[in-house]
């Protein structure tokens, strides 16, 4: 549960400090004010990556804090980072460069790090990922975290990739010498290709973000030393200025006030020319560090072509072709042996996909009768649903021989049929919302974040998902971003999110509305309008009570 969480110059957010109930809070305010801002600064914090775009402009880095209590990290996880008494606390940071550090319980984590404790402290559901639902990986993902089958996955994973390696040394032993060379040559080369360039993870990522500041530096070095030399000479007349309001208090204590402002204007301002002095001298022209930034980017940019889209995607390609000339090289094994290693291999992975499948089948059946409960109680008349988890022995691979499928009909008469093919966008969202009821059950993760779960859907259904909310609430932390006032009605906390401009650049304020202010926002939200009518007061009061009871 996130009891703490502050935000520093993050994208369009100055400052915030928020204090979450362990129950619904709502998260309500126009299109545009910044309400995902709050829930992208809680994934940053967990570890999503993020570029130098997320800077408020004309900030000097940006800082996300939270502090969250669990009783669910495992024991060795807990022990790493010094948990006590449930507590845990992180801070990201992020600067114009777009390079970030961490700490959780005050010492330095790394992106992975923020991620695997990040998993077990919130669970996010985005906008827009139903989409992914749409999608039999994420299916069949989803069904092997509710039915916990870690462990059997695991046994499959690790008897395909025994299998996978035998295979590979039978086709070599199979091949004609000059075959065999051929091929060593060609793995070795791509192999060293890839070895020789050094990569690092987050390295593209930080000198893409890095580049723009190489290119313009000169630009740069020019603005920051005109505006250095202004705000040199202000800080100079303040100080003079000061002189003189010193002389007005001696005579007029009343102005005493004002010569303290003064003087941490002065102090403001003398601090601001040398950070001003020392960023013009970072970002003058260095050409041998352009030419290193440009011929990095365009190694990546040559090994992705070659490799994987992406850097994550050329190492594991690396490690493919280790493999791969480990296999040609190690040839001690004759033929024969090596045939009855791997039938024995084949032998071992299908009984372990066959016990993977047993798992599945059972889960499924449990899941679709849950999905299906709660379906039910989110608008849908007469809906079926069903998850589809179809053997084939044939076809085993690292994830076992099932064929995972949601199947999904909300229409009487109609046959169940694949869920990417019969759902809207609104009823997506409500099954999701129903599929997350049902895993919050199989987890213990205390805190879920909804960004907009109730898209698609009119005020009757609305109010449904706001008692799905409100239940699921009754033992879990849950964050909801709205625009609907039935959903909004049933949060036990209801913060209100708008945008205003602030020194010439935009500013997002979040604050927690008192049971007054919170009728004028359901009433706006109700009828559009940002001064309500007395009747519109009224309605948003008889949903308050529906809501509350």
């Amino acid at each position: 549960m996130l009891k703490k969480l502050s935000i520093k110059n993050f994208a369009v957010i100055e400052a915030l400090e928020l204090k979450p109930e362990p129950g619904l809070n709502i998260f309500t305010g126009e299109t545009g004010a910044g309400k995902s801002i709050i829930i992208s600064a809680l994934g940053f914090l967990l570890g999503e990556r993020s570029g130098s775009d997320i800077l408020r402009p004309g900030a000097p880095s940006a800082e996300v804090e939270g502090e969250f209590l669990t009783e669910n990290l495992p024991s060795g996880l807990a022990d790493r980072w010094g948990v006590k008494q449930g507590l845990v606390a992180i801070r990201r940071q992020a600067d114009p460069k777009g390079r970030t550090r961490a700490a959780i319980n005050g010492t330095s984590a790394t992106l992975a790090q923020l991620s695997e404790i990040g998993g077990f402290l919130v669970d996010f559901h985005g906008q827009n990922e139903h989409q992914s639902l749409l999608k039999p990986e994420t299916q069949r993902q989803l069904l092997d975290a509710y039915g916990k089958l870690e462990k059997e996955t695991k046994a499959v994973e690790g008897a395909w990739a025994a299998a996978q390696a035998l295979e590979e040394s039978l086709n070599a032993v199979s091949m004609s010498e000059d075959e065999r060379g051929r091929l060593l040559d060609l793995y070795r080369f791509q192999l060293a290709e890839i070895e020789a360039a050094d990569l690092k993870e987050g390295e593209e990522e930080e000198l893409e973000a890095l580049w723009p500041r190489l290119k313009n530096s000169e630009k740069l070095f020019t603005l920051s030393g005109e505006t250095h030399g202004l705000v040199d000479n202000a800080a100079g007349d303040t100080e003079k200025a000061l002189e003189k309001i010193r002389a007005l208090s001696a005579i007029d204590p009343s102005a005493e006030r004002l010569t303290a402002r003064l003087a941490s204007a002065s102090i403001e301002l003398r601090d601001l020319s040398g950070e001003l002095r020392s960023y013009g001298k970072g970002v003058h022209s260095n050409p041998s560090e352009v030419d290193r930034c440009l011929s990095r980017l365009e190694k990546f940019k040559i090994l992705k072509k070659k490799y994987g889209a992406d850097i994550p995607a050329v190492l594991a390609r690396a490690g493919e072709l280790r493999t791969k000339v480990a296999s040609l090289d190690d040839l001690t094994l004759d033929r024969s042996e090596l045939e009855k290693k791997l039938a024995a291999a084949r032998g071992k992975l299908e009984k372990a996909a066959e016990a993977l499948h047993d798992r599945r089948a059972a889960a499924a059946k449990k899941l679709s009768d849950e999905i299906l409960k709660e379906a039910q109680g989110l608008g849908f008349k007469e809906v079926r649903f069903a998850v589809d988890a179809s053997y084939d022995g044939s076809d085993i691979h690292s994830s076992g021989g099932d064929s995972v499928e949601y199947l999904f009909t909300a229409n009487p008469g109609y046959p169940l049929r694949p869920l990417r093919y019969t759902a809207s966008g609104g009823e997506m969202a409500r099954i999701m919302l129903a599929l997350k009821t049902a895993l919050s059950r199989a987890d213990r993760i205390g805190a879920q974040v909804f960004d907009e779960v109730d898209a698609g859907v009119g005020a009757v259904t609305g109010r449904l998902v706001g008692e799905k909310l409100a239940r699921l609430a009754a033992d879990k932390q849950i964050f909801c971003i709205t625009h609907l006032a039935q959903v909004a009605s049933f949060g036990e906390a209801h913060f209100f999110v708008e945008k205003a401009v602030k020194s010439g650049v935009s500013a997002a304020a979040v604050n927690r509305l008192d049971p007054a202010a919170r009728e004028r926002e359901i009433a706006r939200m109700l009828g559009g309008k940002k001064q309500s009518s007395e009747l519109g007061l009224k309605h948003a009061r008889e949903l308050l009570a529906e809501s509350q009871k």
